[in-house]
């Protein structure tokens, strides 16, 4: 879920991870793997409005975001339909993250909301 988290969830543009990532890919190269865990700051991970088809508004997300040496991106993102939205189904859907990987996008009848992103930095 900064999730394009997944989420479109990119963190934040595609959502703002895609900033955070590229800020950290830097400092990465100096470990093995940058590991941001379980944040919940809406300006580096959230869902935008669409992520999840017929939800029309941002919501926040707690995501955890892995940055390898080699610039491999690894998102994972949770949250909770915002108050006011249902699904009469579960919703299994692909997104783009950042403009330069995939993600997948499930949000059951519960409200639960996961995404997973997986990029390369370029």
């Amino acid at each position: 879920m900064c999730w394009k988290v997944v989420t479109r969830v990119a963190l934040s543009s595609a959502l703002a991870v895609g900033l955070v990532a590229a800020t950290l890919a830097g400092s990465a190269s100096a470990f093995r793997a940058e590991v941001i865990p379980h944040t919940t700051d809406f300006d580096v991970c959230h869902f935008e409005a669409g992520d999840v088809p017929g939800v029309n508004v941002d919501f926040p997300a707690a995501c955890t975001i892995v940055i390898t040496s080699n610039g491999h991106v690894e998102i994972a993102a949770h949250g909770q339909l915002p108050a006011g939205y249902s699904l009469e189904s579960t919703i299994i859907g692909q997104l783009p993250c950042f403009d330069f990987g995939n993600g997948r996008v499930v949000a059951t009848r519960s409200g639960q909301v996961s995404a997973t992103c997986h990029a390369t930095l370029p």
